[in-house]
């Protein structure tokens, strides 16, 4: 914070958990957009499925849309760049 006197410190929220919350596994966001205020995200992950002929199809398939205020978007990106972080190699070469 000391590099970037506007910085705000961060802001701790409690959060109820549930057990029925899902967990989204996705391989990539294809699609983001920004309208009145909205930050826009769709994930998506591969299926593999048998076709009429019986080949074997690979297909993207849209898991979930994601939709936000900037702030909600601001702490996205954070929470991915801490989960990056921690999957970084450290100086022996293992993640952490």
């Amino acid at each position: 914070m000391a590099d970037n006197p506007h910085a705000h410190p961060p802001v701790m929220v409690s959060v109820a958990d549930t057990p029925h919350a899902p967990f989204i596994f996705f391989e990539i966001a294809p699609a983001v957009g920004f309208t009145n205020g909205v930050v826009s995200l769709t994930l998506s992950a591969n299926r593999t499925v048998i076709g009429q002929d019986g080949a074997v199809v690979n297909e993207q398939v849209v898991v979930a849309y994601l939709r936000g205020n900037v702030p909600a978007a601001v702490s996205l990106r954070q929470a991915i760049d801490s989960a990056l972080l921690l999957a970084a190699p450290t100086l022996e070469g293992k993640a952490n």
